[in-house]
């Protein structure tokens, strides 16, 4: 380094300009300042990713065309950014620097000329004068001085190795405010000295074991919310948002996990760990974000005379097109559920076993089970009705052979399910 670089602090002769000093300012100076004032860069961060966590909710809301889940998604990811930006603020400040230095660790060098009242501040593109008593705070710690500007939320720093003693002196006298942290810096790189490390290595233990019990919790939690707000068919995977309200203990292991095994500790575990479960969680949650065949009720209305049944005026439905069952005789599926778990089935169970177009599945002819596909034949106590449209008849076979238009209806007592399929059959 030139003797320029080194060391240019000067007394000026004509008492104008007492002293003058140059800073360059690279990406590990700016991890260091974020140390001492995390308050400055915390909030920006945040911000920032708040921000882009709003964007993120919408296109969940618009996706999974519900709010809460939206609400869910925002809550926990804005608790991952809280953790990690608290935790990580001098990594990620180091990482903003060096990428808005366009990926390279460039310098940035300021003149600094101190007066009686006032330094100026310089670069080649500008010149900043601020005084003394502007300076909301300062701090002094082995290798430098930290020049807080709050006018225009600005950290200024001052290298210690770049001023002679004079020049720290008159520092340290101009600042009543003067935050003394000598020996904080000599073990910045290397390991971090704690207060109570067994401690840690207690909590990180315990951290890691939850981490992984949290994943069997995750599960518990969906079992319960399908009490809560019970699901039908498809619908069932509306609920595994929940998956996402446990994601916040495995995102701490990994932030936990990276902070302490950085100062030394044995974290690779709750890394690891963290990592594994946080993914599974991540995707478990993702399947409320898949689309459901869930249709408007009222679509039912077309097919209540075939059913001949007292359906009740609500109810949740689904509807799912397919070209095939599995069952050559049978093509160009159309399956039809209504779920009326929260409903009063009272009349429409009563006009089904009233009803001469409905039969109990143990008292259907075993010819007549040929009409029925696969998935619907049950042993239990449910009812079936078999309707031929091309014929209008219920409960027969077909006399000749054809092409016809099938309806095969189930209704189930146990779960309050009617399930009906309409294909064409291929009688030969």
């Amino acid at each position: 380094m030139s003797n320029e670089n080194k060391k240019q602090t000067k007394k000026k002769s004509n008492n104008k300009c007492l002293y003058t000093c140059q800073s360059i300012v690279d990406a590990y100076e700016y991890k260091k300042m974020a140390k001492y004032f995390p308050e400055v860069m915390y909030l920006y961060f945040v911000r920032m990713a708040t921000f882009s966590n709003i964007i993120f909710t919408a296109l969940t809301a618009i996706l999974s065309r519900s709010w809460i889940i939206a609400l869910v998604f925002f809550l926990v990811y804005e608790i991952f950014l809280l953790i990690y930006y608290k935790v990580r603020i001098e990594f990620v400040s180091e990482r903003v620097f060096i990428k808005s230095n366009k990926g390279k660790e460039e310098d940035n060098n300021f003149e600094n000329e101190f007066y009686e009242d006032h330094f100026i501040r310089k670069t080649k593109k500008s010149s900043l004068k601020i005084n003394y008593s502007e300076i909301s705070k300062c701090i002094e710690n082995d290798t430098n001085f930290y020049l807080k500007y709050p006018d225009r939320k600005v950290i200024i720093i001052i290298q210690k190795n770049r001023c002679d003693n004079e020049l720290i002196n008159f520092i340290r006298a101009k600042f009543d405010n003067l935050e003394n942290h000598l020996g904080d810096n000599s073990n910045f790189k290397g390991i971090k000295k704690y207060h109570n490390p067994d401690f840690i290595k207690t909590f990180m233990i315990i951290l890691f074991i939850v981490t992984i019990f949290s994943l069997w919790a995750a599960l518990w939690s969906i079992s319960l919310a399908d009490k809560i707000n019970p699901q039908y068919g498809s619908n069932f995977i509306k609920n595994a948002w929940v998956f996402w309200l446990w994601l916040p203990i495995p995102l701490l292991s990994i932030i936990l996990g990276f902070k302490y095994k950085n100062a030394g500790f044995r974290c690779t575990k709750n890394i690891v760990g963290g990592f594994i479960v946080a993914f599974l969680l991540l995707i478990y949650g993702s399947f409320c974000l898949f689309p459901t065949f869930s249709q408007d009720y009222s679509k039912i209305d077309a097919y209540r005379n075939i059913i001949d049944a007292n359906l009740p005026d609500n109810g949740e439905l689904e509807i799912q097109d397919w070209e095939t069952n599995f069952e050559d005789d049978k093509i160009n599926y159309t399956i039809i559920d209504a779920y009326y778990y929260k409903e009063d089935v009272s009349k429409l169970e009563q006009s089904i076993e009233n009803s001469p177009n409905w039969i109990l599945s143990k008292e259907i002819k075993s010819t007549l089970k040929i009409l029925i596909p696969q998935h619907l034949r049950a042993d239990e106590d449910a009812y079936f009705s078999i309707y031929n449209k091309t014929t209008n008849e219920y409960n027969t076979i077909p006399k000749t052979s054809g092409n016809y238009e099938i309806y095969a209806i189930k209704y189930d007592k146990s779960d309050k399910h009617l399930e009906m399929c309409k294909f064409t059959y291929l009688y030969k």
